[in-house]
């Protein structure tokens, strides 16, 4: 699966190219990639513990200059009601430049033209770069739940 933004490509790996990321060793990444979040979840889908190809995680490049600099995707298939959890995350390097939110984009237009109807994230109450990736791709707040933000968004095309 490959999802090609204004300067990103999300693309999957696999399984091979996922031990490598969870041995540290990613092709072309920034200096900071695989940070340490990414560490485990390569090692999770290497493992085979945790959802790999179009309904798992994708690495996010720059186009720019082709490096690895963090990761998008979904936390497994979309459930019977059309519902989908994402997750993200952004090497240290790349933060601040509006990587994240053109990531989660790119991964909700591929979502939409799949059907999914909506799409639902997490993240912890301090993280106020994430609260305001969710928020600028339209996520509303649903709950909060031991210092976790709970988010949805209604994607459907009906």
């Amino acid at each position: 699966m490959l999802v090609q933004t204004a300067r990103l490509t999300l693309q999957s790996l696999t399984m091979d190219e996922w031990a490598a990321v969870a041995e540290g060793d990613a092709v072309s990444g920034a200096p900071d990639y695989p940070a340490e979040g990414d560490l485990i979840l390569a090692s999770l889908i290497a493992a085979g513990q945790w959802p790999a190809g179009e309904w798992g995680s994708l690495q996010i490049r720059r186009l720019d200059d082709g490096l690895a600099i963090g990761g998008v995707g979904c936390k497994g298939e979309p459930d019977a009601a059309g519902r989908v959890e994402i997750g993200y995350g952004i090497a240290q390097s790349a933060r601040g430049c509006g990587y994240a939110t053109e990531a989660v984009l790119g991964l909700l237009a591929w979502l939409r033209d799949r059907n999914v109807r909506e799409v639902i994230a997490e993240c912890d109450e301090d993280n106020a770069a994430s609260i305001a990736v969710l928020r600028r791709c339209g996520f509303a707040e649903s709950s909060r739940v031991d210092g976790l933000v709970c988010w949805s968004l209604m994607i459907s095309r009906a």
